[in-house]
């Protein structure tokens, strides 16, 4: 990989940081950390809703992901995630760093995506994705909040920090955490719109305990 003059120099003139290799993993980290917490802040007292909130920042196995949905909205069958809200990505295999998304990088930023899986004996993965292209098409509400259907059957809310601002405050962030903020209200004032969506088109019998 060809890295512009002005990275090289920067390294030469920074010596301290060339044994530093988990020096990214541990910025994006705080950063993460800070992002899940803003989210959890404004998602966790809201009850009822079943929430995770973990993406890059978790510590535990098996819970690495930041992911959000009412209660009444339903599971499959083995009680995994049918649908509802994550932090994801706006385009895969663009960036090797989840930072990398958070800023912006590439074209790629982070996002709200909202999703909804397939289970048995209901709708098949295709008509899933279907009726999300559908519905984006026909709810002006959604569409005028800033919500994109995405190529991977998802509708996604992009979003991106100021990377200057984040390095001024690090690692107690603070203002730089408004766009998180800014596209968590969009996500819960149209919300109403998705409940309709779930409600209309998969059975809300919850499965699991």
């Amino acid at each position: 990989m060809n890295y512009p003059k002005e990275m090289c120099l920067f390294l030469l003139q920074n010596k301290a940081i060339i044994e530093k290799e988990n020096l990214i993993e541990q910025v994006e980290k705080v950063v993460f950390k800070a992002i899940n917490q803003t989210i959890e802040k404004r998602i966790g007292p809201r009850n009822p809703w079943r929430s995770r909130f973990a993406l890059v920042s978790g510590d535990e196995e098996g819970n690495e992901d930041t992911f959000f949905a009412p209660l009444e909205w339903p599971l499959k069958p083995n009680t995994n995630d049918l649908v509802g809200y994550q932090l994801w990505e706006s385009e895969k295999d663009v960036n090797d760093y989840w930072l990398a998304h958070a800023f912006g990088l590439n074209g790629a930023t982070l996002c709200f995506d909202f999703w909804m899986d397939a289970r048995p004996g209901g709708p098949s993965k295709y008509k899933v994705k279907q009726r999300l292209e559908a519905f984006f098409n026909e709810t002006e509400a959604i569409r005028k909040a800033g919500f994109h259907y995405h190529e991977r059957g998802t509708l996604s809310l992009p979003f991106v920090m100021d990377a200057a601002l984040v390095a001024e405050e690090y690692p107690d962030l603070k203002k730089s955490l408004a766009p998180v903020s800014t596209a968590l209200e969009t996500l819960l004032k149209v919300n109403p719109e998705f409940d309709k969506l779930v409600k209309e088109f998969l059975p809300l019998t919850k499965v699991g305990p």
